[in-house]
């Protein structure tokens, strides 16, 4: 009857198909929406919103965040919400942490800022596990330019970063692993530095 309608009404073919995305999307039928909203006769409309009903519904089902980068690398739309800007960030860092840092490095450098502290905050306020521990040990591993160095420590010396668990050790982590191994463990033995590493690569020794 929808089809019937749109046919007599002289809706434009491409708006058919966005409607059926955005009507897949109100139902939750998520995956399916993508096949309609990623048609390539469409304009990207509504880019914000969609990609953070996707974040937010992978947020709360505790599912990965293909659906979300699925839609932002097809499309490729102009984003200008800040708060999608962050969740397609997250998204990113939960997939990719080397990607999100190259798409933290694409944007202005006021901006720049911000996302990857929310890069290093995303890591370290995830549930311990096994994904935790991987990504904690690829972010002190991580190749930094001396303006990301900075803003490294910054977020795990000052304000509401330092108290994230894990964000001491996590910092000597990275000292050692950039050769500060002196100022790592300025604070006592070996044995200081190995449990150190251990809280800090997420609970691996």
């Amino acid at each position: 009857k929808a089809e019937t309608f749109a046919a007599r009404a002289g809706v434009p073919a491409k708006y058919q198909v966005f409607m059926k995305g955005l009507w897949h999307m109100d139902r939750q039928s998520f995956a399916v929406a993508l096949e309609y909203l990623t048609h390539p006769s469409l304009v990207p409309e509504f880019a914000d919103d969609i990609i953070l009903a996707l974040a937010r519904h992978a947020d709360r089902a505790d599912e990965d965040h293909k659906l979300p980068l699925a839609y932002y690398h097809t499309v490729e739309p102009v984003l200008k919400n800040p708060a999608s800007f962050e969740a397609l960030l997250d998204a990113k860092a939960r997939t990719n942490l080397f990607e999100a840092v190259l798409f933290a490095r694409a944007r202005p450098e006021s901006m720049r800022e911000l996302l990857f502290r929310r890069i290093i905050t995303n890591v370290l306020s995830a549930p311990e596990g096994d994904q935790k521990a991987e990504r904690a040990s690829e972010l002190v591993a991580m190749p930094l330019d001396p303006a990301e160095e900075r803003w490294f420590e910054e977020v795990l010396t000052e304000g509401d970063g330092k108290r994230l668990k894990g964000a001491k050790d996590t910092l000597m982590m990275r000292r050692i692993a950039t050769g500060r191994v002196s100022n790592a463990g300025e604070k006592g033995t070996w044995g200081t530095v190995m449990d150190s590493f251990r809280v800090g690569s997420g609970g691996r020794a």
